[in-house]
C-alpha cells in the first residue's frame, strides 16, 4: 500500500471504530462520510457509465453490475475502485466490522454489486439475511438533493416479512445519502433482521448503492440466474 491508500484505510477504520451501533429495531451501523471525499469521487467517476444504459431509462427496473467475487477471481482493476474494494477486504477493516456486530467467524469470500432502482421498483418481500453471509454492508450513492427516504427499510424482528407490509411497517430507514453505509450481520442473535429497499419516489428516479456480503464459505455467485434483474 502506498502511504496515501494507507491513510484511506485508516480513516475508514478510525470511522467505523468512533461509530456506535444501534439496536433497534436490531443491531446494525450506521456510518456516515464512510470514504474520505477524495477517494468516493473517484470511485463515483469510475461508476458514470452504468448509468446511461438505455435500460436505466425505463420505470421499475433493477440492473447490476457484478465487482467482486473474491473466490472466482472476479475484481476491478480501474484504480479508485480497486483502491476501495482493497479497503473492504483488508484482514484489519473486517476484524473492526466483527468486533462492531460481535461476530468472530471470519469469511471465506466477499462479493461486491453495483445496484441500481428505478423509480417504481419495490423488491418483492420483506426478508431477513441469508444465514451464508457474515455481515452485509449496503454504501449509498445518492446525489445532492436526493430523497433520503430512499435507503434500507428496517423492520420488527419479532414478526416474519410475510406478515408486514412493505411502507406501512417500516421502523427505521437509514438515510439515503452520498456516502453513507449501514452494516449489519444476520447471525448477531436469534432475531430476524427483516429489511427491504424500493424506490417509488417522486424526486429520485435512480436510486444507486453498492451491495455487499462478507460470506462464510467459497461462493460463485456470478452464476446466480439474478430472475428479474438486469446485468449490466
Amino acid at each position: 500500500m502506498t502511504s496515501v491508500e494507507m491513510n484511506n484505510l485508516d480513516y475508514v477504520i478510525d470511522n467505523i471504530q468512533n461509530t456506535n451501533c444501534d439496536e433497534e429495531p436490531w443491531l446494525h451501523l450506521i456510518i456516515k462520510d464512510f470514504l474520505p471525499q477524495q477517494l468516493y469521487e473517484g470511485v463515483c467517476s469510475e461508476l458514470e457509465n452504468f448509468y446511461s444504459e438505455p435500460i436505466l431509462n425505463n420505470k421499475g427496473i433493477r440492473a447490476y453490475h457484478i465487482f467482486v467475487n473474491q473466490s472466482v477471481g472476479v475484481y476491478p482493476t480501474t484504480p479508485y475502485l480497486k483502491q476501495y474494494y482493497d479497503i473492504l477486504t483488508n484482514d484489519r477493516l473486517i476484524d473492526v466490522i466483527g468486533d462492531k456486530l460481535n461476530v468472530t467467524q471470519k469469511p471465506k469470500d466477499f462479493y461486491s454489486e453495483l445496484n441500481l432502482f428505478t423509480r417504481g421498483y419495490v423488491y418483492d418481500e420483506i426478508h431477513p439475511d441469508r444465514d451464508d453471509k457474515l455481515f452485509t454492508m449496503l454504501h449509498y450513492l445518492a446525489d445532492d438533493g436526493d430523497d433520503e427516504s430512499l435507503g434500507t427499510f428496517l423492520y420488527t424482528p419479532h414478526k416474519k416479512g410475510s406478515e408486514l407490509r412493505v411502507y406501512e411497517d417500516i421502523e427505521k430507514s437509514s438515510p439515503y445519502i452520498k456516502n453513507c453505509v449501514l452494516f449489519f450481520s444476520p447471525i448477531n442473535g436469534k432475531y430476524q433482521t427483516n429489511h427491504c429497499m424500493g424506490n417509488r419516489s417522486e424526486k429520485t428516479f435512480l436510486r444507486k448503492s453498492f451491495q455487499t456480503f462478507y460470506i462464510k464459505h467459497e461462493s460463485d455467485w456470478t452464476k446466480d440466474p439474478q430472475s428479474g434483474r438486469y446485468k449490466l
